[in-house]
């Protein structure tokens, strides 16, 4: 079911992600001055993301004046309202879903009962993704997987562009971690680790950087030695053998990289400690 205006296009179809995350509807539109909606109540989460202009949104008797790039989140059950500016009106979109999972994903984008304002942080691209998730409605080949993973590449330029707290951030880093040390003998790189953890490869740099003292890359390489070096003294495999079971792709590579960390060639290193 589609709603169209002049200045409004919003969509109902429930989508779910098993039980973890249901979208139920999305929408744009360009207020005119003054526009209001509410007081009212909502069934479903509720987040609308702010594209230009200002306006209010007022809950439990507190109003706060929102702006471009802000967002605010309504929370099923609760009474509230919102309107535009009357000098400047806004342009938004809203998103809205429900699903078991959806209080971590709220808490990753740092939002919750006590924090209901979103700052974006993401450059642009999170209206961006928002704009093109409302588009995809209207295209004739677009389907569920289509429409839910572009939902969640919305909600993941939240959670990527805030701000580093410690306790987030700390949680991306051991998931990396964590991805590496059961993957390493296959042939992953930043990008695979990125994804796996569910955030930009660049930020996933940045933070990594910051906790390890190291790349991702760097530390991927250096894990993968060690493990080799291990297996040199532990096993009777070869070194070729080694080298692939560690995630290298050639001998040779792994040879240049295992003599430039311990100072000799895998073999040498083999009949020193045995």
């Amino acid at each position: 079911m589609v709603v169209r205006m002049a200045d409004v296009k919003e969509y109902f179809q429930e989508i779910r992600s098993g039980d973890a995350l249901a979208f139920h509807f999305c929408g744009w539109e360009r207020c005119t001055p003054g526009h209001t909606f509410g007081p009212a109540v909502r069934t479903h989460f509720l987040f609308h993301f702010i594209l230009s202009g200002r306006g209010y949104y007022e809950r439990d008797g507190v109003r706060r004046e929102l702006k471009a790039g802000q967002g605010f989140l309504i929370l099923p059950g609760e009474s509230t309202c919102y309107g535009a500016d009357r000098k400047e009106p806004w342009e938004y979109c809203w998103i809205g879903f429900d699903g078991t999972q959806v209080g971590e994903i709220l808490k990753e984008c740092g939002l919750g009962r006590d924090n209901l304002i979103y700052e974006d942080h993401s450059g642009g691209l999170l209206g961006r993704e928002m704009l093109r998730l409302v588009d995809s409605f209207s295209q004739p080949g677009a389907n569920s997987y289509t429409l839910l993973g572009q939902l969640y590449l919305s909600l993941s330029h939240m959670v990527q562009k805030q701000q580093d707290r410690g306790p987030v951030v700390r949680e991306y880093v051991n998931r990396a971690l964590e991805f590496i040390h059961n993957n390493f003998s296959y042939e992953i790189g930043v990008a695979e680790i990125a994804r796996a953890v569910g955030i930009d490869r660049t930020y996933l740099y940045r933070i990594f950087r910051k906790e390890v003292g190291q790349s991702p890359k760097e530390y991927l390489t250096r894990f993968r030695l060690r493990m080799a070096a291990g297996m040199l003294v532990d096993s009777r495999l070869t070194v070729t053998e080694i080298a692939l079971s560690c995630g290298f792709k050639e001998a040779s590579q792994f040879g240049k990289q295992f003599r430039a960390a311990y100072g000799c060639c895998a073999s040498q290193y083999r009949r020193n400690r045995l």
